[in-house]
């Protein structure tokens, strides 16, 4: 459980980057990537780091990119994306759903 919090910190820690740092990486939309990727492993350490007896309150792990996007604007001084919103939850989603997948998959073999 502690690496879920510690990523959602660096997560939060990387979002207050101001702008000149943040300009580096937005190269014809390698940003958006690496948004879905962040978020893609945030989905995953959920997966493993929560017990399934609390996994009924996974939309806990939604409020993240909305608090992310949040945090960009009113701490970074960088505008929010909608784009970049919208590459969290898909990466978000991804994480969950290629977790469910291989754990599946682990447990039939």
């Amino acid at each position: 459980m502690i690496y879920l919090y510690l990523y959602i910190l660096i997560i939060f820690l990387l979002s207050s980057t101001p702008p000149e740092v943040a300009s580096l990486i937005q190269i014809n939309g390698i940003d958006k990537l690496i948004h879905l990727i962040e978020y893609l492993f945030l989905g995953i350490i959920f997966k493993t780091s929560i017990n399934y007896i609390l996994n009924r309150y996974f939309f806990l792990i939604l409020s993240v990119p909305i608090i992310d996007e949040f945090i960009i604007q009113r701490f970074s001084g960088r505008n929010v994306d909608f784009y970049d919103f919208i590459a969290d939850l898909l990466g978000l989603f991804v994480g969950l759903i290629l977790f469910e997948y291989f754990y599946k998959q682990d447990k039939i073999t």
